[in-house]
């Protein structure tokens, strides 16, 4: 892997999520008895106590997406994502999400999960937001916050910020090169981003909707493709 082997790029490592995406939908008979205690309470009627036996994958898109979900996803990534400042504070991140409504309630969800941060820490950009470059502009600041940006499309491709170090797939990406482009923001190296002498040595990728998995992919091969 020669740009690895050149050091021009860092490479991504792939975290494990420890909730089930899945996305052609759940069959009430493959869960465990605790999924399947979960599942009866999320979709059973308030009146028979009759709930189906499969979800199909619209409905489970609305499941994955509500209160629940969203404050785990956001949970994992305040756990597990790389750390700056030594390791007193979340690097910079990206948050890819479905839709503009979806950004705006994993802020909102975020900031009642983390009121000591409620502020400018998360902030959503996308071209439907009215400071979109402001925002943009100091997300690039290593010292100004936001510190976590939740996007749909405008951070995609073409936007460089050596700092981001965590990036969270909450969508699923059907355009290979797409999802490759969305993987390259965060392969800039990064001088001193862990704290003094500690460089950028990798960054995260946390895939919530089995992305790599649609692709066949390796993380590792990312920057063969960048």
């Amino acid at each position: 892997m020669q740009v690895l082997a050149d050091k021009f790029l860092v490479p991504p490592k792939a975290i494990s999520v420890p909730l089930k995406f899945q996305i052609q939908g759940i069959k009430y008979a493959d869960l465990s008895d605790q999924e399947k205690i979960e599942f009866e309470e999320e979709f059973a009627d308030p009146i028979t106590g009759e709930f189906p036996e499969e979800i199909g994958s619209e409905a489970l898109n609305e499941w994955l997406f509500n209160i629940d979900t969203v404050d785990k996803v956001i949970a994992h990534l305040m756990q597990n994502g790389i750390k700056i400042e030594g390791g007193d504070k979340l690097g910079k991140t990206i948050i890819f999400a479905k839709s503009h409504n979806h950004a705006l309630f994993i802020a909102e969800r975020f900031d009642i999960q983390y009121p000591q941060y409620k502020g400018d820490f998360i902030r959503v950009i996308d071209y439907k937001e009215t400071y979109k470059y402001d925002l943009l502009n100091k997300f690039k600041e290593p010292s100004k916050y936001p510190q976590i940006a939740v996007s749909v499309d405008m951070l995609d491709t073409g936007i460089d910020v050596p700092e981001v170090c965590n990036l969270v797939f909450f969508k699923r990406v059907r355009s290979k090169a797409k999802f490759w482009q969305m993987v390259g923001r965060g392969t800039r190296l990064c001088k001193n981003l862990i704290g003094e002498g500690s460089d950028k040595k990798e960054f995260l990728i946390f895939d919530f909707c089995e992305n790599l998995k649609y692709f066949s992919a390796n993380p590792a091969e990312a920057c063969k493709r960048i």
